[in-house]
């Protein structure tokens, strides 16, 4: 039975025409009807609605605020993010202050007179109590006018008999000129003679022993006058066999020009 009414519709169904007039007919009959507006829906009541609602909020912020600031609470502050940390190429403030990187570069090399020195005195002591910074007595140099040299000749026979040179130079005329030259006394010291190579200015040699020294002394004669330039007086004598030291010995030279200028030196062999 179901086969038949299945049949059946398919037949209909194959038969079925469409009136397309028909159809049309509606459509513009449709098209020519006037359109109704649709009616705007009222909402006007929700805006005074949503203001009070705002107005409310506010209000209540507003009390908490003047409550929290009243009771001291003050503004919740969150923590301060650190800094990210420096990476190869970043320069970290400390780094690029340069009031700070001064200070960080002087401070700790920096260290003052008294911690390197504290309270001790100029030169340092030797293992031998002697100070390192004590020298021997700086000789006095002489005017520019004079100059004066003390050595020990060449030819001395160190053994037994030596001879000490003094030299004299002067570019003024002298009036005036003493020479003193001192030479320790040791074991066997005695004089053999003296001589200088202005016989024509000078006096003879005195020779004295004076307070452990054989002092030999020259000056010009009476009315003389020294011509500028340069002079060798020598002192000669005998001593014990063996090398004789001469760091004790010592010369002074006393001038005074024409012009009345007076100036001194003095000095030693060693």
């Amino acid at each position: 039975m179901n086969d038949d009414v299945n049949d059946r519709l398919r037949v209909t169904a194959e038969e079925y025409e469409p009136d397309r007039d028909r159809m049309w007919t509606r459509v513009s009959e449709g098209m020519r009807e006037p359109r109704v507006r649709a009616e705007t829906v009222r909402t006007g009541w929700r805006i005074p609605q949503l203001g009070l609602a705002t107005g409310a909020a506010l209000a209540l912020i507003g009390v908490i605020v003047f409550f929290g600031q009243f009771l001291g609470f003050g503004p919740v502050v969150g923590p301060t993010p650190e800094p990210p940390a420096a990476g190869p190429g970043t320069r970290s403030a400390e780094a690029t202050d340069p009031a700070s990187s001064g200070d960080a570069a002087t401070g700790g090399e920096e260290t003052s007179a008294d911690d390197s020195g504290g309270d001790e005195p100029d030169g340092s002591q030797s293992e031998d109590g002697a100070s390192e910074g004590a020298s021997s007595p700086e000789i006095p140099e002489g005017p520019a006018w004079l100059w004066t040299d003390g050595s020990l000749n060449p030819d001395s026979d160190e053994e037994f008999w030596s001879q000490l040179d003094l030299k004299v130079r002067s570019e003024e005329p002298l009036t005036e000129l003493n020479v003193e030259l001192r030479v320790a006394e040791g074991a066997g010291v005695e004089s053999t003679g003296a001589w200088t190579t202005g016989d024509t200015w000078f006096n003879a040699a005195v020779v004295t022993r004076e307070d452990g020294f054989l002092v030999y002394r020259w000056s010009l004669k009476d009315d003389a006058v020294l011509p500028a330039g340069e002079y060798t007086l020598a002192g000669q004598f005998n001593h014990n066999a063996g090398t004789r030291s001469v760091d004790e010995d010592r010369f002074t030279f006393e001038a005074e020009t024409e012009g009345g200028e007076a100036g001194a030196s003095e000095g030693d062999f060693k």
